[in-house]
Formats: structure tokens, C-alpha cells, sequence
């Protein structure tokens, strides 16, 4: 399997029909590893797809990120392959430049292509992309930090937040949901939410910063912000999921809609790529979702 992974890439050493082949072998495998949502896969017309690790595809195990010292010519052949095994298409992809903030950046289709090819620019600064038109698909860069996926099924509208601890503090996904209803009319208790992998509260040790600006927002959908800490011998743990379930909470979600993946992504370091797991010099997995004609993704968490 390593060794068939990684010829993915064309080397320009094996036939056209080999390479094909290759590809499409690698493509049904990727397509079973696309971490879906059940309950956004109930909603037409909207794709959405979380990539991970896979032990030999490519030079980096399937990264896609382009952070140095990246070999940028391969990570775009990932997102390439990533996005055909989901029936997207990656020159359509937006991304922007994450960091660790709250901000959030509105997209149309002209921004297609902004952020998805070595050297293509990004749609703005900021941690969420917002957008209600098809032909763009939104991309945030994930290695620990929690990726949440948003859909408005009446416009529909989507949204790809990217949720660290300054993020989830800063309260990056209730900014993403007012976005989406001053931007779209999108009302929050009809948004669906995808919360993807990242660093689960078993691996996730903070310091006293952290603690006391998440405690600091006080009460929180009626629950105390406590319930994301957990003291440990040396000091306490953080739970972004629980601490981001309960901010879309806030924000005016039904805690029906809102759907949990159950990885640790530095305990999965097989499946997920971990800066605390791995090391700084890791790569990136990518939370995608975009409005298309057809909404072909569906499958399991």
C-alpha cells in the first residue's frame, strides 16, 4: 500500500493508463477516508470533506498544507487528488491566512482559485471564510487546532472556521454565525455544524492564560465555561470541542445540530496531523465545503 501511495505522483517513469490507474486506486482509498458529517450530508447541494494522514501518499504522508519547508509543487498535487476523490475541484479552492483570531472574510465566486495553487494569494486574513455561491470551495489548514464546518440549508449559505485556543476564546464561531445571518439571513437555529478532529482534551494541557481567559467569558448557553477545563496533577486541560459546542450553542444552534467528530488528532497521529504530536514541522489536513450542483458527499464521520 506505501509503496502504491506513493506513486501517486506523477514521475513522468510509468505510462499514461499506469498513472491513471494509480490515481484512481488512490482516489477510492482517499474517499473513504474524507472525514464526513452524517447530518450535513442530509443537506442537497452543499459538499463538504475533512482530508487527514495517509502513511505514504506523497511526499508527506497527504499533506496540504504549503508551509515551509514544504515542497510546494507536491502538496498541490494532494489537494488535487483530495479534491477529486471528493468530486470537488481544486482550482476552486480559497483559503486565507489563518492566525488565530476571530476574524471573518466573506467570499464570492470570484474568489475562486485565491489560495489554491503555490503562489495564488489568499481571499484576506482571518480564521473563518464565509459564503453563500457555488463555484468556490472554502478551505481551512488544520494541524490540532478544531475545524468547524457550517451550513445554512435554507440559502443555502457555508462556512470553514479554523478554531485554536486564541479562536475559541476570542469566540471565532459565534462571529462565523453572526456573519452568516448579517451577510445572508442565515438564522442560527436552522445552521448545521460539523466539528471535526483536533486535539482532544486527553492531550491538550494549557497554561493559566488560557484557563482564566476562557473562565473570563463567564456563563456560556447557560452552562459554566468550566466544563471545557479539567485540572490535571501539573496543571489543566482545554476542550476546544466542548468548549466550541458550547459557543455555537450560544450563538443560537440547537444541540441537535450540531455534529462531533470523535478523534483526538494527536492521540490518531496515524490519521491526523498533530503539532503536538508530531512536531513543529508537521503538516496540515484541510476542512473543505463548498455549494455545488449535485452535494455528493453523504457518508460517516
Amino acid at each position: 500500500m506505501t509503496g502504491r501511495h506513493s506513486s501517486v505522483i506523477d514521475t513522468g517513469k510509468t505510462s499514461p493508463s499506469d498513472r491513471s490507474e494509480r490515481v484512481a486506486v488512490a482516489e477510492d482509498l482517499l474517499a473513504t477516508r474524507l472525514a464526513q458529517s452524517v447530518l450535513l450530508g442530509q443537506v442537497p447541494g452543499v459538499t463538504h470533506g475533512i482530508t487527514g494522514r495517509v502513511a505514504g501518499l506523497g511526499e508527506a504522508d497527504g499533506n496540504v498544507g504549503f508551509s515551509a519547508p514544504r515542497d510546494a509543487a507536491d502538496a498541490w498535487a494532494m489537494r488535487r487528488l483530495w479534491c477529486q476523490a471528493a468530486g470537488l475541484d481544486a482550482d476552486a479552492l480559497a483559503t486565507v491566512g489563518q492566525v488565530h483570531g476571530a476574524e471573518v472574510v466573506r467570499a464570492d465566486s470570484s474568489d475562486a482559485g485565491r489560495g489554491a495553487r503555490p503562489g495564488s494569494g489568499r481571499v484576506g486574513i482571518g480564521d473563518a471564510l464565509i459564503t453563500d455561491q457555488p463555484g468556490i470551495l472554502l478551505m481551512t489548514l488544520h494541524a490540532d487546532c478544531l475545524p468547524v464546518l457550517l451550513v445554512d440549508p435554507d440559502r443555502p449559505a457555508v462556512a470553514a472556521v479554523h478554531a485554536g485556543w486564541r479562536g475559541t476564546v476570542g469566540g471565532v464561531v459565534g462571529a462565523t454565525v453572526r456573519a452568516m445571518g448579517s451577510a445572508f439571513g442565515s438564522q442560527p437555529e436552522r445552521i448545521l455544524a460539523f466539528l471535526g478532529p483536533g486535539v482532544g482534551p486527553c492531550c491538550y494541557e494549557v497554561g493559566p492564560e488560557v484557563v482564566d481567559a476562557w473562565t473570563g467569558r463567564g456563563v456560556i448557553a447557560g452552562t459554566d465555561p468550566r466544563r471545557a477545563i479539567a485540572s490535571t496533577g501539573t496543571g489543566s486541560t482545554f476542550d476546544l470541542t466542548a468548549a466550541n459546542g458550547l459557543l455555537l450553542r450560544e450563538a443560537g444552534l440547537a444541540e441537535e445540530h450540531i455534529d462531533v467528530h470523535p478523534d483526538c488528532t494527536r492521540c490518531r497521529g496515524d490519521r491526523w496531523f498533530s503539532h503536538r504530536g508530531q512536531g513543529t514541522g508537521t503538516g496540515r489536513f484541510g476542512a473543505m465545503i463548498a455549494i455545488t450542483a449535485s452535494g455528493r458527499l453523504g457518508g460517516t464521520p
